[in-house]
């Protein structure tokens, strides 16, 4: 099972990033490309690229090399940790900057670990979500539930 668990625990954290990200680069990305004086990659709707709003041609190469490297390079210290540690806790990798995790009781530990768990379930939700509304309602999330987004900025 901790397999399982620390699967879900990457799909969580990710699916956090991009749950924040989405929104986000709807909102900021033509800003900062035009004040980079670089293309706007959005699609022509303003949603972020994906597979099913397309755009994802528009993107560099170079980045999802990145990201492959990147992401290879977190798979395979996870690897190697859960390879020499016995009592390995799914999902520790031993970054806590904020000290947020570490020092903390047992049952403390235990309960920040079932909030990620959970807030990582929800993200995954939300995603699917984001996905969906764009690729139905042809229109971007920050703008098909202004009241959430647009009230920010």
């Amino acid at each position: 099972l901790k397999q399982y668990r620390e699967a879900e625990l990457k799909h969580g954290r990710l699916a956090m990033l991009a749950a924040a990200g989405w929104p986000m680069s709807e909102l900021l990305q033509p800003m900062i490309s035009q004040f980079l004086k670089q293309p706007d990659l959005l699609t022509r709707g303003g949603e972020a690229p994906s597979i099913l709003n397309g755009g994802l041609d528009q993107i560099p190469p170079f980045f999802f090399l990145a990201i492959i490297v990147f992401s290879g390079t977190v798979e395979s210290v996870a690897l190697k940790t859960r390879a020499i540690e016995v009592d390995y806790v799914p999902g520790d990798l031993g970054f806590d900057p904020l000290s947020l995790y570490t020092g903390k009781s047992e049952a403390t530990k235990r309960d920040l670990q079932l909030k990620e768990l959970n807030n990582g379930r929800l993200a995954m939700l939300a995603i699917t979500w984001y996905a969906a509304a764009e690729f139905i309602g042809k229109s971007a999330v920050v703008d098909g539930t202004p009241f959430l987004f647009k009230s920010i900025l």
